[in-house]
């Protein structure tokens, strides 16, 4: 419990959410050092914390340890049944009721892919940070030991610019093959293809980012 005040004291600084009183106090005891002060203040807002139940309760909602990974796994299991309902959509033939694995091939383009995704994640990366990044992964699969609310929060804003960036490298896409369509009609029908497909994947992907953002914020945050 201590060790979780202390990082709330560090937290506090580091937002420069500082208790300007404590702070003055801290500066005294440090005789006018600054990064002295810094630690001195940490050690008299342990105290505060200790001595002041309230506070202690406002302070423990800055940092959460997640307790179980159920909701993790029931967002993981719902991204599951969004792809085995896609699947589903394409493969069977309602018509005659049966499966045709062939129509699989329809969905899959790696240029549509490569064109989508990449620039998400690094526009992602771009827009907070690599470590942000991969919180994303542990944060949503669970096994994230200690979480502050201003790291999640990072993590939401990664995860809500991938969802963007990949719905709109999606329609750009589109549009970019609709352009070159007009000005070459020869396999009109390949590149029409192509271009619904760079969508379709922008749509994917953007729902995905927004469910896992969802997960984060209301775990962690909310």
């Amino acid at each position: 419990m201590n060790e979780e005040l202390y990082l709330v004291a560090y937290k506090d600084i580091e937002q420069k959410e500082i208790d300007e009183a404590l702070w003055l106090k801290a500066m005294s005891h440090a005789g006018g050092d600054k990064t002295k002060a810094k630690w001195a203040y940490i050690e008299l807002r342990v105290d505060q914390l200790l001595r002041d139940p309230s506070l202690r309760h406002s302070a423990n909602k800055k940092v959460r340890k997640p307790t179980h990974q159920s909701g993790a796994y029931m967002m993981w299991f719902s991204i599951l049944l969004f792809f085995t309902i896609i699947s589903a959509a394409v493969v069977v033939d309602v018509e005659e009721m049966t499966l045709v694995f062939s129509n699989g091939l329809y969905v899959l383009d790696a240029w549509s892919l490569i064109f989508v995704l990449p620039a998400s994640i690094f526009f992602g990366i771009s827009a907070t940070s690599w470590r942000t990044y991969l919180r994303c992964w542990t944060y949503t699969f669970g096994s994230a030991k200690r979480v502050t609310i201003i790291d999640a929060r990072a993590v939401a804003r990664c995860l809500n610019v991938m969802g963007l960036v990949s719905l709109k490298m999606g329609v750009i896409g589109t549009l970019l093959i609709v352009i070159f369509m007009f000005h070459d009609l020869d396999n009109w029908k390949i590149k029409v293809t192509m271009a619904v497909i760079t969508l379709f994947y922008g749509v994917v992907f953007k729902l995905i980012a927004y469910v896992v953002e969802q997960r984060v914020l209301n775990h962690y945050v909310h």
